[in-house]
């Protein structure tokens, strides 16, 4: 600082860009601190984004595995430790049922025909069977092609789980 009897032995930016510097003694360099506003003249947008990236020492980051999917799988983690023991068996219990047959197999596209889920036994199917086929018989519904067709797609239906287990003795478990 000119007039300045003491020496200058402390460093201070002339600017943002911090690789040009001033001298200061002591004193001199507390007021200058205390007046030097590294954001003044900086725009608002930049100021937040430079506050954002000093909280992560200035590193780029990256979501992981997607669009928050570690979050969301941590969070339903933490929420299944904290569930009491009745709903953790319910949601394994939903979570086998689920897991019985792969959606992209004929039998489930032949439960959904019949407006079944897994697991369902023989019996279950054969009645419900009955139950599509005398409300969609021709004879009951004359002249409508719609019930004649999901007749159709209902004994096919029938079959291809009838089938399933003749050979498997149950619905085939997930793959």
């Amino acid at each position: 600082m000119p007039g300045c009897p003491h020496k200058g032995d402390h460093r201070a930016p002339k600017h943002r860009g911090l690789n040009e510097h001033y001298w200061f003694c002591e004193e001199h360099i507390r007021e200058y601190n205390q007046a030097w506003d590294f954001f003044d003249g900086m725009p608002e947008r930049e100021v937040q984004e430079h506050m954002n990236k000093s909280r992560y020492g200035d590193r780029p980051t990256w979501r992981y595995a997607g669009e928050g999917a570690a979050e969301d799988i941590l969070r339903a983690a933490a929420r299944e430790a904290y569930d009491d023991d009745e709903s953790f068996e319910r949601k394994s219990e939903q979570a086998r049922r689920k897991q019985q047959i792969s959606s992209n197999t004929p039998e489930f596209e032949a439960l959904a025909i019949m407006g079944l889920e897994p697991p369902v036994t023989l019996d279950e199917i054969k009645a419900r069977y009955k139950t599509l086929a005398k409300k969609h018989h021709p004879d009951i519904n004359k002249d409508d092609p719609k019930s004649e067709e999901l007749l159709k797609r209902v004994n096919m239906a029938y079959t291809i789980l009838k089938l399933a287990y003749e050979e498997f003795g149950k619905l085939p478990d997930r793959a």
